[in-house]
């Protein structure tokens, strides 16, 4: 088949644009996409979500720029493509991309992934401060333990486990019913204790997240070395 018509068959055989984006995402594009490229952003940024979800995140990046040049006031097209950057790696692009979707739309779960990009750029220190100068309250709960581990994180990265500990028993709480975010705290308190020295921390945290999934991670096996390890 001739590359034209293989283009034209493509076309044809996407998604249509509503299938894609949500309204509230097409009525935002209306109103911020450059005169007369509503068409044009809308279908590019249903080309980045769709290469997301294939975990093609190079493919995203790509739509994600041509979004951003019909639609650059765009929260959701900024949030999308600074995603797409941050999972390629292109961390300060990324940082970029992020803050001004964060500027535009005044969501503060971004701040989560904006904390990581901080660490992941070296900057340890900010990702605390990120968290130290965010309501989390205004976050879902999911995003907000995301935040707390990444913080925690960031002072295990400065050599400082034990804060980091510190930090998650500061914060978080413990339902009877844990949800995933609550695991990834346990499973984080339990890393940065093991590393602090404090193995009857570890142990306990480890033990946390077995009880609710016992095969989330490699928490059972962390679990087990750790009790072997114990004196009698």
């Amino acid at each position: 088949m001739p590359a034209g018509l293989e283009a034209e068959s493509a076309a044809e055989d996407a998604p249509k644009v509503s299938e894609v984006l949500t309204e509230e995402i097409l009525d935002e594009l209306r109103q911020t996409a450059r005169p007369h490229a509503f068409g044009a952003a809308a279908r590019a940024l249903a080309d980045a979500v769709l290469a997301l979800s294939e975990d093609d995140p190079e493919a995203a990046v790509a739509a994600g720029r041509e979004a951003k040049g019909s639609a650059p006031r765009s929260a959701a097209v900024r949030e999308l493509l600074g995603i797409s950057l941050y999972q390629v790696g292109e961390y300060k692009a990324a940082r970029t991309e992020l803050a001004a979707a964060q500027r535009i739309s005044g969501n503060a779960d971004l701040t989560a992934m904006l904390a990581d990009v901080e660490r992941a750029t070296g900057r340890p220190e900010q990702a605390i401060e990120l968290l130290r100068t965010t309501d989390r309250t205004r976050m879902s709960a999911d995003t907000a333990a995301e935040l707390l581990v990444v913080a925690a994180s960031a002072y295990g990265d400065m050599g400082q486990p034990a804060a980091g500990v510190a930090l998650i028993r500061r914060h978080a709480r413990w339902p009877a019913q844990l949800a995933d975010h609550h695991l990834r705290l346990a499973y984080t308190e339990g890393a940065l204790a093991e590393r602090a020295g404090d193995l009857d921390a570890a142990t306990e945290a480890f033990a946390r997240v077995t009880r609710t999934d016992p095969g989330f991670f490699d928490a059972a096996e962390r679990l087990e070395r750790l009790q072997r390890a114990a004196p009698d």
